[in-house]
């Protein structure tokens, strides 16, 4: 069966006059997927909202007492990430600009179809789920005051603090370098964090991953039907960042043309959507990462020298694990803390273990430092001490960084995850890595294995055979 869960569904408030439209809409949304209740007017709407919570409010515009345009005003001072649709059958230019101004979502005309509906409830839900997830991101980085996330005590560490004292003095862009898997992001998050937009959303965006005409698409929206695929208005992530920080991920990534783009931005703090005609303005703050030697691109004519030039006036180098090697053992402490909160655990790093990991040279850098501490953590539960055994081979036999191939031979579960794999081929990487050290553990005894994993024995021979272990 194809049914979504009852939690899975999209919650909806419908706040309306006329009871044959709430009859109508509940009966239409309903089966298509969506939890529907129902008010007459504002009082009754805000009564509901006090007890429960809805994804979206499909709120009209005209009704008795509290009118929809102030009902709309009075939800956006008291709950900011509500996501409305507004719906009218008297729809003027200044009504519409006014609605959009306090925050509705969009702006549609009675009768409205059922399909377009529908589409806009799905990509409001979306967007209030980011900025709740973005919201909640911001508390944790203020409860650790941004900054106290970057784990270290080496000297590099300690500019990299400094810098960041001095970024959230200003509202320059910021340009960070270094290698990756460093913690670009974090110093991002930091600074963001302690700025004075910290009240307003940080919204990232990976410019590695989407093609150039999908990231045009994602930073500046769109309007409906500028391209194939683009049924109804979407609005842009420059929009949803308004008064706060977008962070961009992989700059050197990005084409010339959205290049271009993002110089306008910020030079006049104005960007039209893929296929609109009129400018729409923007107040962000533009913090950029890359793994790039941004001055040789600019050489060979990859990267734009005058939009170089706007973000190098911040700059800061996120150097690699390699060159603070000081920081390892803090790092692991503090990831192997995080998974015995997690799991309720107690599990401690032999000496070994930690001189192991102290002498690697982490191509992988931070993020593939985390990455082995919770296998380590996993394959350690019955010991309850990560002892070197657990640790990949390529920590265990450590080859020097500059003589291994690629920069070092980084884990199997790394290497997969670097190919961004779909969730069943990561699922199958996971198990066969940990099945394999388990077989060694036991020293091939595939019953104990079996035992261990809760697992029948045949389940066991059925995955060996699937995962290539037979």
């Amino acid at each position: 069966m194809n049914r979504r869960k009852k939690e899975d569904k999209i919650s909806i408030l419908l706040v309306d006059d006329e009871e044959t439209f709430l009859e109508m809409m509940q009966d239409t949304l309903r089966p298509r997927g969506c939890q529907v209740s129902t008010a007459l007017n504002a009082e009754q709407a805000e009564k509901k909202l006090k007890s429960r919570y809805f994804d979206v409010v499909v709120l009209d515009v005209r009704m008795p007492g509290m009118d929809g345009v102030s009902f709309l005003s009075k939800l956006a001072d008291e709950r900011p990430t509500q996501q409305v649709i507004m719906l009218t059958g008297h729809a003027t230019v200044s009504m519409a600009v006014q609605a959009m101004k306090l925050g509705a979502f969009d702006f549609l005309m009675k009768p409205v179809e059922v399909d377009e509906l529908l589409r806009t409830i799905k990509q409001a839900s979306e967007q209030g789920r980011l900025k709740r997830r973005n919201i909640a991101l911001e508390k944790e980085l203020k409860r650790t005051r941004g900054s106290g996330r970057i784990i270290g005590e080496s000297e590099q560490i300690k500019r990299i603090h400094e810098f960041i004292e001095t970024a959230v003095a200003s509202d320059l862009p910021v340009l960070i370098t270094g290698e990756t898997g460093t913690g670009k992001e974090l110093v991002a998050q930091a600074i963001h964090a302690n700025s004075l937009r910290s009240d307003f959303p940080i919204v990232v965006v990976d410019g590695s991953v989407l093609r150039e005409e999908l990231l045009a698409s994602e930073l500046f929206g769109h309007e409906k039907g500028a391209f194939t695929g683009a049924v109804s208005k979407k609005v842009g992530l420059f929009e949803v960042a308004d008064r706060g920080t977008l962070f961009l991920d992989e700059i050197g990534e990005i084409s010339f043309q959205n290049q271009s783009s993002l110089l306008r931005v910020i030079e006049h703090g104005v960007f039209r959507p893929v296929g609109g005609v009129k400018e729409v303005k923007t107040n962000v703050r533009i913090l950029a990462a890359t793994n790039k030697n941004i001055d040789k691109a600019v050489t060979a004519g990859e990267f734009r020298s005058d939009l170089f030039y706007r973000l190098k006036g911040l700059t800061v180098n996120v150097p690699p694990l390699r060159e603070r090697k000081s920081d390892i053992p803090l790092l692991a402490e503090h990831f192997l803390t995080n998974r015995n909160t997690a799991t309720g655990q107690n599990i401690k790093i032999s000496e070994e273990a930690m001189t192991k990991l102290s002498e690697y040279d982490w191509p992988g850098n931070v993020r593939e430092l985390k990455y082995v501490i919770e296998l380590a953590e996993l394959l350690a539960r019955k010991t309850e001490e990560i002892q070197a055994k657990h640790l990949p081979d390529e920590i265990r036999g450590h080859r020097d960084y500059a003589a291994s191939e690629k920069g070092g031979i980084i884990s199997p579960i790394l290497r997969c995850i670097e190919e961004k794999p779909s969730m069943t081929k990561f699922s199958d990487c996971c198990e066969r890595y940990y099945i394999s050290r388990l077989l060694e553990d036991f020293d091939g005894n595939k019953s104990k294995v079996a035992r261990a994993l809760k697992i029948s024995s045949s389940t066991l021979y059925t995955k060996l055979h699937r995962l290539g272990l037979d």
